[in-house]
């Protein structure tokens, strides 16, 4: 439905010898008319062409590269945990720094990995070991041989909570060993282990690892994670491997962090953005590459406005002029040229949407009609975050982050704002072509419309 989608403004299009698509058909009827060939069928298409919102304008804005407008948004200097900084955390250890660059750097340990419900799954690793004789040891300071074969990892991290790590261990020695078995967030620098004794030779035993998801002592973004079993005497090492799935650590959206200002509303999920369900996983991992490394939720939405922007290819296609597309749409169908994903404004702001959100950063969608100076009325869409204390706008088709004086800097005037939600596909299903599910919405199926009006700050 591309209510929101960007076009050339109409002296670009005229420059590119182009005109826009109301435009070409007032033309097309005015000349129909002067040579009285407007059949009843034309007109009940002219009656036919209505479409609310996009009705409203006259030209669609275009792609433009506004970064210039946009503040200097700093990164943080992340401090990696110290033996000494994690004693400030019970249980906490930490994990020389050369030692989890070296295990980011492997491949990880073959596993089938089966989702077992949002945000967890489970592992039964490929590994092949038969149990040891005792013959197989002629010294007394051969290691044990202890390795994980199983585990059920929850790999959808909220800050400041504990997750739960269920770790299956097998003895292939030929002795009973006791020892630790750790869960390492390799990027972080620290891990949380829990002792084990009494394991006999060709047993199991399971074992349940807390993990805190300290806020103080990690960052947002992409979390490669390995399990480690120590044997004793002297905590010697008997077995480590990355694990085959990265976790995604997410702001926490509670009373005492980030909270919602719509107590909900700009972090819910709907047909335009799928997460942790379904496909989640694909959806969190792109918006966890995208803000990897961030610690604040200004730095966090800034780096996906950019991210976007750079992986979003313009294209005002008739499909992309009368329906909004799906995150998942969108990631589904990228260009079979060059790799980038499609769209207009619509979609530029349902993807940052769909990856801020996914990370627990609010996000509302908007659009807007502004006047240009010709006096055309243009169309368009972004979005804004909320910081914890403000909404922060954010342009990803403009590249154009927290300045929404940046559209009357561009020579407009009187915008006019909407915020859109509640996309629900199935509300109009007598659209044929607006089958339920299929991640294709037309403007009619946002059921909440908040209009803000010509807002100050922006205008």
């Amino acid at each position: 439905m591309s209510l929101f989608c960007l076009r050339e403004k109409a002296e670009e299009m005229s420059m590119n010898g182009k005109l826009g698509m109301r435009a070409f058909s007032l033309l097309l009827a005015l000349l129909l008319v002067s040579v009285g060939v407007v059949s009843a069928v034309s007109a009940e298409r002219v009656e036919d062409v209505s479409r609310g919102w996009l009705d409203t304008f006259d030209h669609w804005v275009g792609p433009r590269d506004m970064s210039e407008y946009t503040p200097v948004v700093e990164t943080p200097q992340w401090v990696p945990i110290t033996e000494e900084s994690a004693r400030q955390h019970p249980g906490m250890i930490a994990l020389d720094p050369e030692k989890a660059a070296e295990l980011q750097e492997i491949d990880a340990i073959g596993a089938d990995v089966v989702p077992v419900s949002p945000g967890k799954v489970s592992l039964t690793l490929k590994h092949e070991s038969v149990e040891r004789e005792s013959s197989d040891s002629d010294t007394t300071d051969s290691i044990p041989d202890v390795r994980m074969t199983q585990g059920t990892i929850i790999w959808y991290w909220t800050q400041d909570t504990w997750v739960s790590h269920e770790i299956t261990i097998h003895n292939y020695d030929y002795s009973v060993v006791s020892g630790t078995v750790i869960f390492w967030s390799l990027e972080d620098n620290y891990g949380y282990g829990v002792p084990f004794s009494g394991l006999a030779p060709g047993e199991d035993l399971n074992v349940m690892v807390p993990f805190k998801v300290s806020a103080q002592n990690s960052s947002i973004g992409v979390k490669p994670i390995a399990v480690a079993i120590t044997v004793d005497p002297g905590g010697i090492t008997s077995w480590i491997e990355r694990m085959p799935i990265d976790a995604i650590e997410k702001y926490n959206n509670d009373a005492s962090h980030l909270f919602d200002p719509g107590g909900g509303e700009n972090l819910e999920t709907s047909d335009l953005y799928h997460f942790p369900f379904s496909e989640g996983y694909r959806v969190l991992s792109e918006a966890a590459r995208a803000a990897d490394g961030t610690t604040e939720p200004y730095q966090s939405a800034y780096e996906i406005m950019q991210r976007v922007h750079d992986m979003m290819e313009y294209n005002n296609e008739t499909m992309y002029v009368e329906y909004i597309f799906s995150d998942l749409y969108t990631l589904d169908h990228p260009s079979p040229i060059n790799g980038k994903y499609q769209g207009v404004c619509d979609e530029y702001g349902t993807l940052y949407t769909a990856f801020t959100r996914a990370l627990g950063i609010p996000t509302r969608f908007l659009s807007f009609t502004m006047e240009l100076p010709s006096g055309n009325i243009t169309g368009h869409a972004i979005a804004e975050s909320w910081n914890g204390t403000t909404w922060v706008h954010s342009d990803p088709t403009w590249n154009v982050f927290d300045n929404p004086q940046v559209y009357r800097a561009a020579g407009n005037d009187h915008i006019n704002i909407t915020v859109y939600g509640d996309a629900d596909d199935s509300y109009y299903t007598e659209d044929p072509n607006d089958p339920t599910g299929d991640g294709i919405l037309r403007y009619e199926d946002f059921r909440t419309q908040i209009l803000l009006g010509e807002v100050p700050r922006y205008n």
